[in-house]
């Protein structure tokens, strides 16, 4: 039960003093466990399995969650009933999903993005660059994905989005399905590898680290850190924006990609903002994926010290680079969170 509850935050590599690679280890752990290759006599059944190899989950991760046309289908639907002021309804009687929904106004849902809406109006021999959009790039996290075409255009890149990209596989490979995370990988490096990229710029920490497990053909940049390297010499002047910004930092962000300033780098350039640190950024929040699905209570009590912080401190944003987090974050806030690129694009 301990290893199949650990949300692989990676906090314990930080402060191990042998430098153990835990990650890898329990990635390797449970894709034995749900194989069962650790017994030659008894098999695993449907109880004693790991909670992410049981049939339910397997389900829901294969068929809906890392399907990104399905679930962007499936938010179509579930912001029709937001429209109609029936969302309530959904929390209510949706069980854990329905919960984990963070509650938005008719004004503030997050419209359904589809690939083929892009419309770049670069010049012919612009530096183009590819999108990876995520499993939830068409539903939860559609706002950041036109954000992130908007201040890229603005640069003068031309953005480029596969239809037929797929999940990055992070889901799979937490969950034991080592196989399917490696077969979801390489079909995203054929995708983009032959489109003539300059970078392929991911939405996403957990998914940028999960696309960085094998080389690439194309640099895989998670877009936030990607913008806060770009010189301020090749930026339009932003206009001032005096608003009190607090910043959530992913655990895939602190301590799979090592990039912990990535996110207040790319807000400095925005004038007059105020960056207000959260002392709870050394504390996973509880999402991990499926895992606040899975393990409810656990993510929950995870998540109450961030909320109590931020209520007290009552920033005027939210923000996060993993929309796991984000929603996680903002089902128990009561409020929206957003990706930083959004605060970016809102000066353009």
């Amino acid at each position: 039960a301990h290893l199949d509850g650990c949300l692989t935050c990676r906090a314990c590599e930080s402060v191990c003093p042998s430098q153990v690679q835990y990650g890898a280890l329990i990635d390797e752990v449970r894709g034995a466990l749900a194989q069962n290759v650790f017994s030659a006599t008894t098999s695993l059944n449907e109880s004693t399995q790991p909670k992410a190899a049981q049939h339910r989950w397997t389900l829901w991760r294969n068929r809906i969650f890392s399907q990104r046309q399905t679930f962007g289908r499936l938010w179509a639907v579930l912001t029709f009933f937001e429209r109609m002021h029936l969302g309530g309804f959904i929390r209510r009687f949706g069980g854990r999903f329905g919960q984990a929904l963070p509650p938005q106004t008719p004004s503030r849902l997050p419209r359904r993005f589809r690939p083929n809406q892009v419309a770049n109006l670069q010049p012919a021999n612009a530096k183009k660059v590819g999108l990876f959009i995520g499993c939830t790039g068409e539903s939860l996290n559609s706002d950041a994905v036109r954000a992130s075409i908007r201040v890229l255009n603005a640069l003068g890149y031309a953005v480029e989005i596969p239809k037929v990209q797929v999940c990055c596989g992070a889901m799979h490979q937490h969950g034991g399905d080592l196989e399917r995370a490696a077969a979801l990988r390489a079909e995203n490096r054929t995708v983009f590898g032959g489109a003539d990229l300059t970078a392929l710029l991911v939405i996403g920490t957990a998914c940028a680290g999960e696309l960085l497990r094998e080389a690439n053909s194309v640099p895989v940049i998670e877009i936030t850190d990607f913008l806060a390297e770009i010189p301020d010499a090749e930026w339009s002047p932003l206009p001032p924006n005096p608003a009190r910004v607090a910043i959530h930092l992913p655990c895939s962000q602190t301590r799979m990609l090592k990039q912990p300033a990535s996110t207040e780098r790319l807000l400095q350039k925005i004038p007059g903002l105020k960056i207000v640190p959260l002392a709870t950024n050394n504390r996973c929040c509880g999402a991990a994926g499926l895992h606040l699905l899975m393990y409810p209570e656990q993510a929950d009590t995870l998540r109450t010290p961030k909320l109590i912080e931020l209520n007290e401190l009552k920033p005027d944003f939210v923000v996060s680079a993993n929309i796991g987090c984000a929603t996680h974050i903002a089902a128990g806030l009561g409020a929206p969170v957003v990706h930083p690129v959004e605060l970016v694009a809102m000066g353009l």
